[in-house]
């Protein structure tokens, strides 16, 4: 197996969804689930390990797995950041994934909602990133040729309450202290499409902190062309899409 797959598989046990398992590339992903282990358990089993094959790939594999991943795709992008750059990634470890963050006291007495999730948040950096599918502003679900007014309206007005509660969601995790970055399926599939999000991300945070972080240094490196080119390949073939099974095996 791929190594990035095999990182992947570590997210899928850790995490709360679980991808089809005869076709984890494209087939359907069920969420909500209780995570099956951790990352702590998975290293202690491996530590009491000896002489069974593919055990030194496991161990390296684990270094790049975090707990709590809510979906599939949050869980490529956890993944690309955590990597070694001359691995495809950024070489930024030090993450968490949805941890529960609390609105300040006065916004909760403006009735706004009491805590909010950021899929990704930076450790030493009060930044993040939501991974947005196209579920967040579903135009496909809009059943424009349907003769019926009211299934029309009443499915615009789904997807608007969504989109609304993704803006506002963003602005409370702000008042908390959390620039959110939302990141879209565009920016995974276009060239650089990602360097630019984790760049904003850095940059934001050194903006607003007044210094330089080690966490944008490692990024800025990771912008050399060959790095971000090599990254590039490893998002396509990880991104759930017919074209990626000719770069990468699940």
């Amino acid at each position: 197996m791929d190594p990035a797959a095999l990182e992947l598989v570590g997210y899928e046990l850790c995490g709360t969804f679980s991808r089809d398992p005869a076709n984890p590339r494209t087939g359907g992903v069920v969420h909500g689930l209780s995570s099956l282990t951790s990352v702590q358990k998975i290293k202690d089993y491996l530590a009491k390990c000896s002489g069974i094959r593919g055990l030194t790939a496991a161990r390296r594999a684990i270094e790049r797995v975090r707990d709590d991943a809510w979906s599939a795709m949050e869980a490529i992008v956890a993944l690309l950041l955590v990597r070694p750059q001359e691995e495809g990634g950024y070489g930024i470890g030090e993450l968490i994934l949805n941890e529960r963050e609390n609105a300040p006291h006065e916004l909760k007495q403006q009735g706004v909602t009491e805590s909010r999730v950021p899929d990704i948040g930076l450790i030493n950096l009060p930044t993040g990133f939501n991974y947005d599918g196209y579920g967040h502003l579903d135009l496909s679900s809009i059943p424009v040729e349907s003769q019926n007014a009211g299934e029309i309206k009443a499915r615009l007005a789904e997807v608007r309450e969504k989109y609304v509660d993704d803006l506002r969601r963003n602005r409370e995790l702000l008042a908390s202290g959390r620039i959110v970055m939302p990141i879209v399926a565009e920016d995974l599939m276009e060239r650089g499409g990602l360097d630019t999000v984790v760049l904003e991300a850095v940059l934001a945070a050194e903006r607003l902190t007044g210094r330089r972080s080690e966490e944008g240094a490692r990024v800025r490196h990771a912008l050399d062309k060959r790095l971000s080119a090599k990254r590039q390949q490893l998002i396509w073939s990880l991104y759930p899409w017919t074209g990626g099974q000719s770069l990468g095996d699940y």
